[in-house]
């Protein structure tokens, strides 16, 4: 009897150690629905980051748009600024024609009045 009672007790320490590593049922479940919550949440940010990502791009399209209307844009204000000088110039010109101007004084050389010939020539006698 004390052959089988030692055996007994050896496999009963032995079962005791197998299944004191093993997880239970309930903690197997617990780990796979902590497994499949995390799964669902890394889904959920792949999908948010996605739509970032399409925001982005749809931001740098616009971006790049106004940037080339505002290129546009200061193109023609350049072509714009040398017309306005060039137009500037045409009204000065127009408005120093269109004052009165004073005319100017013509000079003439003045030629020696001749000598009065009514009066008696002065004698010395």
């Amino acid at each position: 009897m004390n052959f089988t009672a030692g055996k007994v007790a050896m496999i009963v320490v032995a079962m005791g150690v197998t299944l004191g590593g093993c997880a239970s049922i309930d903690s197997v479940e617990d780990a796979l629905n902590a497994s499949d919550n995390a799964d669902r949440h890394a889904g959920a940010a792949r999908a948010r980051a996605d739509e970032a990502y399409g925001i982005g791009s749809d931001a740098r399209a616009i971006g790049n748009n106004a940037l080339s209307a505002a290129q546009r844009a200061n193109e023609k204000a350049d072509v714009t600024a040398g017309d306005l000088s060039r137009l500037e110039g045409r009204v000065s010109n127009l408005e120093d024609k269109a004052r009165p101007h004073t005319k100017k004084k013509v000079r003439r050389h003045k030629t020696p009045a001749p000598a009065a010939t009514d009066q008696p020539k002065p004698t010395n006698s």
